[in-house]
């Protein structure tokens, strides 16, 4: 840590700056005073009476907010060369990036080196400085660790493929479920050299494309040609499963353009007119609930309730039927924040036995639209109080 914040002094070399705020407005009866790098960015609340606090954890604002403001870029530029840059990309935490920066050595460093490990750091103890400064002097799988997350060279590597503006809560939400210790799906983004929002919407979207060639045409194409191919692919599972009796994921797995997938659909349409359609033999066969939901998530509990879903959602969950009968996958639909149907899947051990995991395989909204980061919240923490529960 820097000698003159290891002291943490309340004498100050700079003239700080001032953010004032209208307190008929926002509520907030004091002014934030932010010294610059020489004074290791110290920041107070200082109040009408002359009481002044030190501010111990993030102030939520971004870096362009503070450029805008008088004297914001003289703050600015007190910051060494690269450290800001590093910092921009990560929304209302990029401020307190450099203020852990500026107060530790080796944050400095993971901020030069590995800056989304930082944020990460930072977005889980947005209020305790002390707390990310003790985890920055552990090395950085060490770090993961005490996260709680995949610590492996591999998950390391798949933070540095990240491009994301962290803008959103949902992106955070993914990127932890991704390194979740046990099952690692980051592994799925091996060949990509990016990862962009993008990426990360699609994957939550459609899981099983993640690697897929097609599921990297799909992180470059404009958002008219992805709304199409959502369509396409919504039909292409519904013929598939429904109606030829064919492994729909195995076939779009080997697509590779929008134009292959176009013409398998215009294909499997033309073989629709071909067959007799009978539903499923279970139809009428009960679903096995591992758990139950609550006032809020409601099990989908036999074909009947899974093709109306469907309908009342306009998508295709109705195409999950036998995986739910073979014991594979559970369905769900919520109702707040938003209305969303949730998809879980059965994970297996090494052996091929069946496991008693489920994750969270997709979520959901009407047309088959991206839920809020309110709504994944919701899912994944009612998700966790229920790994107690047993088949």
């Amino acid at each position: 840590m820097l000698a003159c914040c290891a002291e943490r002094e309340e004498f100050h070399h700079s003239t700080p700056l001032i953010l004032s705020f209208d307190e008929a407005l926002t509520f907030f009866p004091f002014q934030l005073e932010f010294y610059d790098w020489n004074d290791c960015l110290a920041m107070y609340r200082a109040y009408p009476d002359g009481h002044r606090e030190p501010l111990e954890g993030s102030c939520s604002f971004y870096i362009e907010h503070i450029e805008s403001l008088e004297g914001g870029k003289t703050w600015i530029d007190s910051i060494p060369a690269g450290l800001v840059e590093k910092a921009r990309g990560y929304a209302e935490f990029g401020v307190y990036m450099l203020k852990i920066a500026a107060l530790s050595q080796k944050a400095r460093d993971l901020l030069l080196q590995r800056p989304t490990l930082l944020y990460l750091v930072c977005e889980q103890y947005p209020l305790d400085q002390d707390e990310v400064l003790a985890l920055c002097e552990l090395g950085q799988r060490e770090i993961l660790t005490q996260l709680g997350l995949a610590s492996s060279r591999s998950a390391l590597r798949f933070l540095d493929r990240i491009e994301s503006d962290f803008s959103t809560r949902s992106i955070v939400i993914i990127i932890h479920r991704l390194l979740d210790p046990e099952m690692m799906p980051f592994h799925l983004f091996k060949h990509y050299k990016t990862i962009t929002n993008l990426t990360l919407q699609i994957y939550l979207q459609w899981p099983t494309l993640t690697g897929t060639p097609l599921g990297r045409h799909l992180a470059q194409t404009n958002q008219r040609e992805r709304f199409q191919i959502n369509q396409i692919l919504s039909d292409v599972f519904q013929l598939g499963y429904r109606v030829l009796d064919v492994d729909s994921i195995k076939r779009i797995h080997a697509v590779t353009s929008y134009e292959e997938l176009r013409a398998l659909h215009d294909r499997w349409v033309v073989a629709q007119h071909r067959i007799n359609f009978v539903p499923d033999a279970n139809s009428n066969k009960p679903y096995v609930i591992p758990f139950e939901g609550n006032n809020n998530i409601v099990p989908i509990r036999n074909y009947q309730e899974l093709e109306l879903e469907g309908v009342e959602q306009n998508h295709c969950v109705a195409i999950y039927h036998n995986r739910i009968i073979k014991g594979e996958y559970l369905v769900y639909k919520m109702f707040m924040p938003e209305r969303v149907t949730i998809g879980l899947k059965r994970h297996y051990v090494v052996n091929g036995r069946v496991s008693e995991t489920y994750t969270v395989d997709q979520i959901q909204a009407r047309n088959n639209r991206m839920p809020s980061s309110e709504t994944l919240e919701a899912v994944y923490g009612w998700l966790d109080s229920m790994k107690s529960a047993k088949p």
